[in-house]
């Protein structure tokens, strides 16, 4: 009856400790014995031994340390300089002939955009050359530091950049000269030789490949010039030192290629043929 449920229930609340401890051990027992039979109780599977990586690829993952990071591109519409810098607001340079690096250097080959003859070249010039070369000339440019030179993609991560060059106002100076029919030699073909040169301006030996080689001429004495190429080569002489002594380490931690103790000449003894 409902009184004697209500009964049991206060008795067994009524229990000591060690009583209830005993009971659920017993239950225990018999959840063990149900296990794996229709209707038992719950089954609990528990792994052994290693466990498993979030990521089974994280073995195979590169170090951040030796990640490749490449740098990040500028906007090449950006950083635009302008000299002189008073004329930074009323410059207008929309006619202003662009020269890229490329132009005047003798390393580069006629494809990859060379200009004037290799002679007359520069090795390695780079746009701050061009500006400040240009600044000693007093030519009105515009310095465009992430412009890359289409035909040679070499340049465009390792020597970026152009100039615009006001043109009109360097042959008003009488660095630079007009042809017969008042056109600069803006061909797209470059012209090597001095003879075709002249030609093309109508005998006046002028034009933008004459700004060319008037640049080339000042590059050579500019004082940052001369102090990065002589920390190019203390740092170019610091890593053949380097190479040198590892390579000496490898010759001495290598294994000798004599024979052994035995003193035996490692030749095979030849014996009689069987018939």
């Amino acid at each position: 009856s409902k009184q004697n449920k209500q009964q049991a229930t206060a008795n067994l609340f009524n229990q000591p400790a060690s009583f209830k401890y005993q009971r659920s051990l017993s239950n225990d027992t018999n959840t063990k014995a149900k296990m794996g039979k229709k209707g038992g109780g719950r089954v609990r599977v528990v792994q052994k031994g290693p466990k498993m990586p979030a990521n089974p690829m994280a073995d195979f993952a590169i170090p951040p340390d030796e990640e490749l990071n490449l740098p990040v591109k500028p906007d090449s519409g950006s950083g635009y300089l302008i000299w002189p810098m008073g004329e930074t607001i009323t410059m207008k340079y929309d006619n202003f002939s662009a020269i890229y690096p490329n132009y005047l250097d003798s390393n580069k080959t006629v494809k990859l955009g060379r200009r004037i003859a290799a002679k007359d070249a520069v090795p390695e010039p780079t746009v701050q050359d061009l500006h400040e070369a240009l600044a000693s000339l007093n030519v009105r440019h515009v310095i465009q530091p992430y412009k890359g030179y289409s035909r040679d993609s070499i340049s465009r991560w390792d020597n970026p950049g152009r100039v615009l060059v006001d043109l009109e106002g360097a042959a008003e100076n009488g660095i630079v000269g007009m042809g017969t029919d008042g056109a600069f030699d803006l061909d797209e073909v470059p012209d090597i030789n001095d003879d075709n040169d002249k030609e093309n301006n109508g005998g006046s030996g002028g034009g933008k490949k004459q700004l060319l080689r008037e640049i080339a001429k000042v590059i050579p004495k500019l004082p940052n010039r001369q102090k990065r190429i002589e920390e190019k080569a203390k740092a170019a002489a610091v890593e053949a030192e380097k190479q040198k002594k590892l390579a000496i380490q490898a010759e001495k931690s290598a294994p000798s290629k004599g024979g052994g103790g035995s003193g035996s000449s490692g030749k095979k003894k030849k014996g009689k043929k069987k018939k």
